[in-house]
């Protein structure tokens, strides 16, 4: 077997992983596979969610993201369409999600979205957001 495809399939294990540990809302493994200086970037969801949009760095600012998101939703459902390996990166591609809100009890809806997670070393040293699939599949090279 070829070595780097047997990482970038581990990779792609790990974003499942990953994706499951949401579903799951088990917010502590994941940090078993963020690099300590993990790159969060949120930048590009402004026009979605511009009250969390911008980057967050090292396993503080992750959860600063997550405590953020999480309270203003009491319940979040997503599903995955793919994960599919792009070398280094892994891209998954995420749809029918909804989240409930805490407060208000009203349920939203988000477009199908992308998030690009870049490996070094079989950790995740960025994830990083998209509002709409086709940018991450292009900023991965797996689309002109």
């Amino acid at each position: 077997m070829d070595t780097a495809v047997g990482v970038s399939q581990g990779n792609v294990q790990i974003v499942r992983t990953l994706l499951g540990s949401f579903e799951r809302r088990d917010h502590e493994q994941p940090f078993d596979f963020y690099d300590s200086e993990i790159e969060w970037d949120a930048s590009q969801i402004a026009e979605v969610i511009p009250d969390l949009a911008g980057i967050y760095r090292g396993h503080e600012g992750v959860r600063t993201y997550w405590r953020r998101w999480l309270s203003a939703w009491s319940d979040l459902r997503f599903e995955v369409e793919d994960v599919l390996d792009a070398g280094d990166d892994v891209v998954a591609l995420i749809r029918d999600q909804y989240q409930t809100g805490r407060h208000s009890g009203i349920e939203t809806a988000f477009p199908p979205y992308a998030i690009v997670f870049t490996f070094r070393d079989g950790m995740v040293v960025r994830w990083k957001s998209y509002p709409e699939q086709d940018s991450a599949l292009k900023e991965a090279g797996l689309s002109g």
